[in-house]
């Protein structure tokens, strides 16, 4: 085990970031690696709630799923990402599924290691805290926007939120090469594949979208714009 190279992705984790370095070391010393490849499940809904995750590379897709066999995807998550936070006693049972969307290695720190952290650092505790609540105000804001926007407004939306995090600069505008095909994005924004496919269309129409297939690229002025404008 590379430590050093552990103890540095840690320092890029929100969580980690004001730690010092022999108290991340110490943190190191508990934390394995583990590797997933494309479309593994790194924990289902009602396992136990027995780790923090952090991303240090690749795509972690967090979902709920329902008893209809429907699918609610609720977030990506990628590089020095934190997940699986919702732990706070031993009982709790993981109220979503996450899955490697492409392959991806995380750092694990198991609940009884984040448990003493948290009670010799009450700092971090309160970090902790604010990340959870952070966490919460996105998603209450999300639910807002798929009560008050349309479809092609809700399509714009999360590209526009998920190029500023996972895009990259194209000479035409940004690339976002997430793998989300149409089915994905419907079930991220609340549609059907078929709605989402129209949104796409026309926001390429609007001048939103270069390439509507992966890698999507857009442009994010007027992707802004459209969103703004109320379509």
């Amino acid at each position: 085990m590379n430590y050093p190279s552990l103890v540095w992705h840690l320092k890029r984790t929100e969580l980690f970031a004001d730690l010092e370095l022999t108290e991340l070391e110490r943190v190191a010393a508990s934390t394995p690696y583990r590797s997933y490849q494309a479309g593994e499940v790194i924990y289902r809904m009602d396992d136990l709630s027995d780790a923090l995750y952090f991303v240090r590379s690749g795509l972690v897709k967090i979902s709920k799923l329902f008893p209809n066999g429907k699918e609610a995807i609720l977030s990506v998550v990628g590089q020095h990402d934190t997940f699986g936070e919702l732990l706070l006693q031993p009982e709790e049972r993981r109220p979503t599924q996450a899955e490697a969307l492409e392959r991806t290695t995380l750092i694990v720190l198991p609940r009884g290691e984040l448990q003493k952290l948290l009670n010799a650092k009450p700092d971090l505790a309160m970090k902790l805290i604010r990340l959870m609540a952070a966490r919460l105000f996105e998603a209450q804001a999300w639910s807002a926007e798929v009560s008050a926007y349309s479809a092609p407004e809700r399509v714009a939306s999360l590209l526009y939120r998920l190029a500023r995090e996972f895009g990259r600069p194209h000479p035409q505008g940004v690339e976002l090469s997430l793998k989300l095909n149409q089915e994905d994005i419907a079930r991220m924004v609340g549609a059907t594949r078929e709605t989402v496919s129209h949104s796409l269309s026309k926001l390429k129409h609007e001048g939103a979208i270069v390439r509507p297939r992966t890698p999507i690229i857009v442009r994010m002025d007027a992707l802004k714009r459209y969103i703004e404008s109320g379509g």
